[in-house]
C-alpha cells in the first residue's frame, strides 16, 4: 500500500514539473499599457504631454500666463497663443504683436468659437462658422494635412468649426475637400501667423496622442533634422496681474512704506487694555449744576422767553432793596434814572427791563444789562 502511495506521488511530482518547463518554454512576459485616470499635474496642465513630447524631441516649451509677453514676445522663438484672450488684446499690443510678426516671428493661434470676438483674426481678415447640426453623418473623423515643410500627409482630427480668409489670400491652407478650411497661414513682412481650429483639443494630453497630431505640431514649428532646436512659448490661460503681484513687482518699497506707517497709526490710536480701574465714588449734584443744565436745555430748545423773566424779578429784587426809591417809580422814571446812574443808555436798560428777548442776540443783551446795573447797584 505504502508502495503505491509513493508511485503516485512521484507521477504526480513528475507530471507537475514537465508542466511547469513547459509553461517556462512556451510563455513570455509582454508589457501591457494600462490607461490610469489624470494625475494632479496632468490636471492643472492640460498641456503637460506637449511639453515633454517637444522636450523629448530635442526643443523647448515654455508656458506662460501673464498677458505681458505679449507687448514684446522674444525674438526667435514661435508663439503658441490659446483661446479666451479677447479681452486682454487691446488694439496697442495687437499693433505689437503684429509687428513682432512682421519683423520674422511665427505665431500659431487657435480660433476663438465663432460666438466669441476675437480681435487678432478680425485683424486679419478671417471669418469663423461652425458646421450645422445637419452635417454630422457626412463629418469625417480626420483630414489630411500637409504643412509647409513636411514631408508627407499627415492625418489629423476634423474640425467643427471653419475658417474663411475674406481680406488676404493665405499662403497655406487645409480642410475637408470642397468644404472650407479648418487651418490658415498667411504671411506678414519676414514672419508667419498660424491659425487652426480646435488645435489646442488635438494638442490636449488627452488626444495628442491620437492620429498624427505630434508630428504635425512638430513639423509645424520647424523641428525638422539639421535646423536648430525650435523655442516655443505657449501663452495660456492669460491673464493680467493682480493689484497686489502689481505692487510687489513695481512698488515693494513703497507698498511697505505704506504699510509700515499703517500699522503705527493703528498702534497710536487702537485703546490699550490693562487692568481694570477702580470706578469714582458718586459724587452729590450741587444745585447750580441743575439749574445750568436746566438753562442750557431751555436754550437749545430756543425757548429763551421762559429764561428772562426770573432774571428781571432778580434784578427788581434787588432793586427794592438797594434803591426803594427808583423801585416805586413808573419804568420810565425807573429807566431814566438808573440810566443817569450808570452812563447806559435808556433805550437799552427799558429793553432790559421789559422788551422781548426775540432772538439770542437780544436775550444775551438784556442780560448782560441786568448784570451791569446789579453791579452798580
Amino acid at each position: 500500500m505504502r508502495r503505491r502511495l509513493l508511485a503516485a506521488g512521484l507521477l504526480a511530482l513528475l507530471a507537475l514539473g514537465s508542466l511547469t518547463i513547459w509553461l517556462v518554454d512556451h510563455l513570455e512576459r509582454v508589457p501591457v499599457s494600462v490607461r490610469e485616470a489624470p494625475q494632479a499635474e496632468a490636471r492643472r496642465n492640460p498641456y503637460l504631454a506637449l511639453e515633454r513630447l517637444t522636450a523629448g524631441m530635442g526643443g523647448r516649451l515654455r508656458r506662460q500666463s501673464d498677458a505681458r509677453v505679449l507687448d514684446d514676445p522674444p525674438a526667435g522663438a514661435t508663439l503658441f497663443l490659446d483661446r479666451q484672450r479677447a479681452h486682454l488684446l487691446p488694439p496697442e499690443r495687437l499693433r505689437r504683436l503684429l509687428a513682432w510678426v512682421a519683423a520674422g516671428g511665427h505665431l500659431i493661434a487657435v480660433a476663438e468659437d465663432s460666438q466669441l470676438a476675437d480681435p487678432l483674426l478680425d485683424s486679419v481678415g478671417v471669418g469663423r462658422a461652425t458646421g450645422a447640426v445637419a452635417e454630422m453623418p457626412r463629418r469625417p473623423a480626420s483630414i489630411s494635412v500637409q504643412p509647409p515643410g513636411g514631408s508627407r500627409p499627415l492625418q489629423v482630427a476634423a474640425s467643427w468649426q471653419k475658417l474663411s480668409a475674406t481680406a488676404r489670400q493665405p499662403a497655406w491652407s487645409a480642410g475637408e475637400d470642397g468644404q472650407e478650411a479648418q487651418m490658415l497661414q498667411f504671411r506678414i513682412g519676414e514672419g508667419r501667423l498660424t491659425v487652426a481650429s480646435e488645435l489646442d483639443q488635438q494638442l490636449g494630453n488627452r488626444r495628442i496622442g491620437e492620429l498624427d497630431h505630434a508630428e504635425f505640431f512638430w513639423t509645424l514649428i520647424g523641428g525638422d533634422e539639421g535646423s536648430p532646436p525650435p523655442q516655443v512659448l505657449l501663452l495660456s490661460r492669460l491673464q493680467m496681474p493682480t493689484l497686489f503681484e502689481w505692487l510687489a513687482e513695481n512698488a515693494r518699497a513703497a507698498a511697505f512704506a505704506a504699510l509700515l506707517l499703517l500699522l503705527l497709526w493703528l498702534w497710536r490710536i487702537v485703546p490699550r487694555f490693562g487692568g481694570l480701574q477702580a470706578e469714582p465714588a458718586p459724587s452729590r449734584r450741587e444745585l447750580r449744576e441743575h439749574l445750568a443744565a436746566v438753562g442750557r436745555y431751555l436754550w437749545r430748545c430756543g425757548q429763551l422767553a421762559a429764561l428772562l423773566p426770573p432774571a428781571r424779578e432778580h434784578f427788581r429784587h434787588r432793586l427794592g432793596q438797594r434803591r426803594p426809591g427808583i423801585a416805586g417809580q413808573a419804568p420810565a422814571a425807573q429807566a431814566s434814572q438808573l440810566a443817569a446812574l450808570s452812563g447806559l443808555p435808556p433805550a437799552r436798560i427799558t429793553a432790559a427791563l421789559a422788551g422781548h428777548a426775540d432772538g439770542p442776540h437780544a436775550f444775551t443783551d438784556a442780560l448782560r444789562t441786568l448784570r451791569e446795573l446789579e453791579r452798580i447797584l
